[in-house]
């Protein structure tokens, strides 16, 4: 697949993305807000969003991009941070690239566009009305897409874990209080399976298979906050979470079903956390 793919934020999940397009036969590059010596493609450096400094960053780039792929991270957790990132940052791409040359754009998002927090289940299907400004931004920005003339898909990540993402095993060896009585959903995904759902998709549209314009991304066991706390103190082989009762729980989260881009074709490398939790523990 000899395609130009351009990658707009190049942070573990975008690299991780770019290599496996270059192993593909596909000509990758970035645009990143910092300079970085670990980014293993051409990369150039802008604010996105910037729309002028956006126009200096594709000058240097090819002419001809066949897909973009958007992971960039906000600056901040911030309104104004997430409002640069996410709108700001997306029209600006869509005002600078060539779109009738460009084949599809790829958005990452999130879980947090979904406003459910009583563990109810959803997937692609579901109403989306966040109510916080992070998952309001995430949603703007998918609007914007969709209401383009390019083939947009959003992919909506869970829980990121993988190198460098050890919030929870951080966690569990620090020693933790959770309510075992009310279940905390969260939904995991490791880094390799972002990118490997990212670099899939762009060879399903590239075959002409029909893809859908978004994606749930998270792996095939959404789980409770003290199991996969658990899970990860037995692979460490250390205490685990200590059950406190008297801790208030006002919000479960949801379950996030992934039956989407598993009817697609895509077979994940770590469809349940465990498996990915050792590994990074073996690797660690």
């Amino acid at each position: 697949m000899k395609k130009n793919i351009l990658i707009v934020g190049c942070g573990d999940v975008g690299r991780e993305a770019g290599r496996r397009l270059q192993q593909l036969g596909c000509a990758v590059y970035g645009i990143k807000r910092t300079a970085s010596d670990d980014i293993p493609f051409p990369c150039v450096y802008g604010d996105v969003s910037d729309v002028e400094s956006l126009r200096a960053c594709f000058a240097q780039l090819p002419d001809v991009i066949h897909y973009l792929v958007y992971t960039v991270a906000p600056a901040e957790r911030t309104e104004s941070a997430y409002q640069a990132a996410y709108p700001e940052g997306v029209k600006n791409c869509l005002a600078c690239i060539d779109m009738p040359i460009l084949q599809g754009f790829l958005l990452v998002t999130s879980t947090a566009v979904y406003h459910q927090q009583q563990g109810q289940w959803v997937d692609e299907s579901t109403e989306t009305a966040p109510t916080s400004f992070s998952g309001q931004k995430l949603l703007a920005a998918e609007g914007i897409l969709s209401n383009s003339s390019v083939k947009a898909v959003a992919v909506r990540l869970g829980g990121i874990y993988g190198p460098g993402r050890e919030r929870l095993i951080n966690k569990v060896k620090n020693g933790c209080e959770i309510n075992r009585d009310i279940p905390v959903y969260t939904n995991r995904i490791h880094r390799d399976d972002c990118a490997g759902i990212l670099s899939y998709l762009i060879q399903m549209i590239d075959s002409g298979r029909e893809v859908d314009n978004c994606y749930v991304g998270v792996d095939s066991h959404p789980v409770s906050e003290w199991d996969v706390l658990s899970c990860i103190a037995d692979l460490l082989n250390i205490n685990g979470p200590v059950h406190n009762e008297g801790m208030q729980v006002h919000h479960q989260n949801k379950r996030c079903r992934n039956d989407r881009i598993r009817s697609l074709g895509y077979e994940f490398l770590f469809e349940h956390y465990e498996d990915g939790y050792k590994q990074l523990i073996k690797n660690g």
